[in-house]
């Protein structure tokens, strides 16, 4: 039947090839029309959103006004969406349990005022029951009484004097403060309200007797670290003899125990040079002579440490409420190059062959000293995080 087997295959494979074009045309034609449906707005329509079915129509209408389609499907959508969202907005309004019903009337009408901005661009604007209507005077009244209902709650929280009150006063004035924008009384609402809702902490001098780290400065430097990246919002350190007429909740104290400054050395690494000058030769005049040299790369380390105590008081009572114990730990390292036997490197090799030398104890305790208070800071972060 077949000349040789290489026709049948030949033969096998157009078939296929065939049968392959097909099934891509019958793919892409359901893909058109699945897409058709989706810039349409059909599948949103059938779904019952009849808000989307209209926002999709009419953004269909706005680049092709000749869509039957979409046409068809923008007259039918647009009219029970309207009458939809008025009727959420009035629901919403009437819930007079609800404290902030008059964000969800607010919300109601912005659907209702992007819905009349894209029906404007349909040929259909004004005319076969499309109905333009940007609620303008209805999202002022929704913005006002918005306004008035978050400030009447924030106002009844901080007349609580309750520190946890205020801070939910200062979230409601925020709110109020993103509809109605930055008005001079909101701001001085929320001043009111953050300062009611800080717990203060009274940071005491640091105990150490006899220490390498400076305590004085180990506590300025805490109060550093703690203004630079603070725990909380609602959480202020200051220095206890600072307070003045600030009522503290709480006073911190931190105790530093026995400075320890341990030196590690080490060989990290070897490479060969042999562009190397002998220093044997004493003649200046005389021509270098070409050498092998091995250079080793030492690197030495200088830990600093002293075990650390963190201690929060109740400030009414005194008593002991936290307590976290660590290790405070530095690291100052650095590195440098050395010839094996004596000889030198070539110009233009730059070999650093000198040790540097090791920093002075001011600067392993100023290190070890930003390593505890960025630690001791993490820790605070966690107990007064829900505080």
């Amino acid at each position: 039947m077949f000349k040789n087997s290489q026709e049948w295959i030949l033969l096998q494979w157009s078939g296929a090839s065939g049968a392959i074009r097909i099934y891509g045309i019958l793919f892409a034609l359901l893909g058109s029309v699945f897409l058709a449906g989706c810039s349409t707005g059909e599948s949103a329509f059938r779904q019952g959103d009849y808000a989307e079915a209209a926002r999709v129509s009419a953004d269909r209408l706005s680049r092709q006004p000749k869509s039957e389609k979409a046409a068809e499907i923008f007259l039918n959508a647009y009219p029970q969406a309207r009458a939809e969202w008025l009727e959420r907005a009035k629901q919403a309004e009437g819930d007079m349990a609800d404290p902030f019903r008059w964000e969800r009337v607010f919300a109601a009408y912005e659907v209702l005022r992007d819905l009349s901005n894209r029906a404007a661009l349909t040929p259909f604007a004004g005319s076969r029951g499309i109905v333009i209507d940007y609620h303008n005077e209805d999202l002022e009244t929704a913005r006002v009484n918005t306004v008035s209902a978050r400030v009447a709650i924030g106002d009844g929280l901080v007349g609580t004097g309750d520190l946890y009150a205020a801070r939910e006063a200062f979230g409601h004035y925020q709110v109020a403060m993103d509809f109605a924008g930055r008005r001079e009384d909101l701001l001085q609402k929320l001043e009111v309200a953050r300062r009611q809702g800080t717990l203060y902490v009274g940071v005491d001098p640091v105990v150490a007797q006899e220490h390498g780290i400076n305590p004085d400065k180990l506590g300025s430097v805490l109060i550093m670290e703690l203004e630079r990246h603070p725990v909380s919002g609602f959480v202020s350190f200051l220095p206890s003899a600072e307070l003045g007429d600030i009522v503290a909740s709480r006073f911190l104290e931190m105790s530093i125990g026995e400075l320890s400054i341990d030196r590690v050395e080490a060989e990290v690494g070897q490479r060969e040079y042999h562009r190397v000058l002998s220093t044997e030769l004493q003649d200046e005049d005389a021509e270098p002579r070409e050498v092998r040299a091995k250079v080793f790369r030492r690197e030495k380390k200088l830990v600093s440490s002293c075990p650390v105590q963190l201690r929060i008081f109740d400030g009414e009572s005194g008593d002991v409420v936290f307590v976290r114990e660590f290790d405070g730990r530095s690291v100052w390292s650095a590195q440098w190059d050395v010839l094996v036997g004596n000889k030198r490197a070539v110009a233009g090799e730059e070999l650093h062959l000198s040790e540097p030398p090791d920093p002075e104890l001011a600067e392993l305790a100023q290190r070890l000293s930003e390593s505890i208070t960025a630690e001791a800071r993490d820790m605070l972060a966690v107990y007064f995080d829900e505080r």
